[in-house]
């Protein structure tokens, strides 16, 4: 799932196409959604800075159908679908194609590729980047999926951060299987971490990263990060996955 390619440069962003000489892609950042107005607002943040358009599956507006849908009326031929998502889970393989179907469908002049979700050890730079000085244990706090390669991915990212870090690190999750962000902060601290630090494998706040953060609170963190948002290192993969799609 990880992909650890160098991401490419900030310019990349403009140059969604397939080619050089095709013309850009319209991107539609497809979102969960969710009923945390913090979450859109992040989501629509991000689309804004990346040149995308945002679209989300459940709670907010507009559906991504009803997105490349108004693409399509324009004249304009192809565009990328992408998972704003950090695992590769039921919604990218499952939502994410239904969206495209029921899209080309409606417009059948309209081409939609599908990109993969933007999870990837890059970002794991992001999640260090601003961690006061002294930390000696860290926690990536995500959302938890069922899917044990998204669980896999998720613990890589850990261990990148917290090679990047030079401390121990691992996964704690907000819902279903694995550790929760408790249970490594103890874990960590079992094994002599003192100042141990939780940071959000998140794209957006909302109702789960809050879960996982209230975790890692009651065990005692010394710092709670904030979900990545617009970092540098997510727009570049945003750029990427769409030139790859």
């Amino acid at each position: 799932m990880s992909d650890l390619t160098a991401p490419e440069p900030a310019a990349a962003r403009t140059a969604a196409g397939p080619a050089p000489s095709e013309p850009p892609r319209p991107i539609v950042l497809v979102a969960h959604g969710s009923p945390d107005p913090r979450s859109p607002e992040a989501v629509r943040a991000i689309a804004r800075a990346a040149g995308a358009d945002a679209g989300f599956l459940e709670f907010n507006d507009p559906h991504p159908v009803e997105v490349l849908r108004g693409i399509a009326d324009t004249g304009v031929p192809a565009a990328v679908a992408l998972p704003l998502l950090l695992t590769d889970a039921y919604h990218s393989r499952t939502d994410l194609p239904e969206v495209a179907r029921r899209a080309q469908e409606a417009r059948p002049g309209l081409a939609v590729a599908l990109a993969r979700p933007v999870g990837d050890l890059s970002l794991a730079a992001a999640l260090v980047r601003d961690l006061p000085y002294g930390i000696d244990g860290l926690v990536v706090c995500a959302a938890g999926t069922r899917v044990d390669e998204g669980r896999a991915h998720v613990a890589a990212v850990a261990e990148e951060a917290g090679r990047l870090l030079g401390v121990p690190a691992g996964p704690g999750f907000a819902s279903g299987p694995g550790p929760k962000a408790a249970d490594t902060v103890e874990r960590l601290r079992a094994a002599g971490a003192q100042r141990v630090a939780a940071v959000c494998y998140f794209i957006a706040p909302g109702i789960l990263c809050d879960a996982a953060l209230a975790s890692a609170g009651e065990a005692g963190v010394v710092h709670t990060g904030e979900p990545l948002g617009a970092a540098p290192e997510l727009l570049d993969l945003i750029a990427k996955r769409a030139a790859e799609a």
